[in-house]
């Protein structure tokens, strides 16, 4: 049933997925010759979007493939142990050399976000514009205790558990946060399906955790926007400021009232909003 209903997606928005030469997994919506690559946030499953992941990406899609072809670009699979996020940077930066002609605008939400440093400062003749989501020079404190704690599950093979707790990053404290919790909890391992690289959970995670950018934020000459929650937990508003100041030619859109839940709270909004900056020349 659920793979009926991707195929009648993609024929409908004529989507298309597969894999790059190097292995990293795509979606792909929109015939402009503009492009935009987003960088998909963590996940241990490197495959192409499907399911509830590919509803969110048309979502997302319908609004900018107005004026762009949008790539959604996952890691490759079977990461190695301390692949840290310049080196996920250098990944797409190949692909991006190989793929296409013109640099392009890069998008990245949450772990894609922090990757999208990395590749805008690393190589500045391939971005065109920056647009990060829910994201900072750094996962705060609280995050990286949170995360240490989904890490720990994690290696025991506990996925519902480690899911579970990543839920306290993304919903700021209530009853929809304790709700969430205990589903996920309950079904997590079933709704990750069969991973066949677990341990590429791991390695996004513990990158996560080691990134502290704020040194070389200067080195980002992409006009970029940032765009995120007041209340999100791991990227806090005072660290979504201190990237914002840092990098040369950015702006800050603060959401009051969200977390990192932001992308699915406030979608259309935030979509209309990073749609209008990059049409911005």
């Amino acid at each position: 049933m659920a793979k009926e209903k991707d195929k009648k997606l993609k024929e409908k928005y004529n989507i298309e997925t597969g894999y790059f030469e190097d292995g990293l997994p795509f979606t792909r919506m929109g015939d402009k010759p503009r492009i935009i690559l987003s960088i998909d946030s963590l996940n241990g499953d490197h495959v192409p979007l499907s399911g509830f992941m590919l509803k969110q990406f048309v979502k997302t899609a319908k609004i900018l493939a107005q004026d762009y072809t949008i790539y959604h670009v996952c890691r490759k699979p079977n990461l190695p142990d301390d692949y840290l996020m310049n080196n996920m940077a250098d990944d797409y930066a190949e692909m991006i050399k190989r793929e296409f002609k013109d640099p392009v605008d890069v998008m990245g939400a949450s772990t894609g976000g922090q990757i999208a440093h990395f590749l805008a400062a690393d190589y500045p003749d391939l971005v065109r514009k920056l647009v990060i989501i829910s994201a900072a020079y750094r996962l705060s404190d609280k995050g990286v205790e949170i995360e240490g704690r989904a890490e720990k599950y994690a290696e025991q093979g506990k996925m519902g558990k480690a899911m579970a707790t990543l839920i306290e990053l993304i919903y700021p404290s209530g009853i929809k946060r304790s709700i969430m919790k205990f589903f996920v909890r309950l079904l997590g391992k079933m709704m990750m399906g069969d991973i066949e690289y677990p341990n590429d959970y791991l390695v996004e995670i513990r990158a996560d955790r080691a990134m502290n950018f704020k040194d070389r934020l200067h080195e980002i000459k992409a006009p970029t926007l940032i765009v995120s929650g007041e209340l999100d937990v791991g990227y806090t508003a005072e660290d979504v400021r201190v990237t914002a100041e840092g990098i040369p030619n950015a702006e800050l859109i603060l959401y009051e009232g969200y977390g990192h839940n932001l992308m699915l709270a406030n979608h259309n909004q935030i979509f209309n909003d990073i749609l209008a900056f990059l049409r911005k020349e």
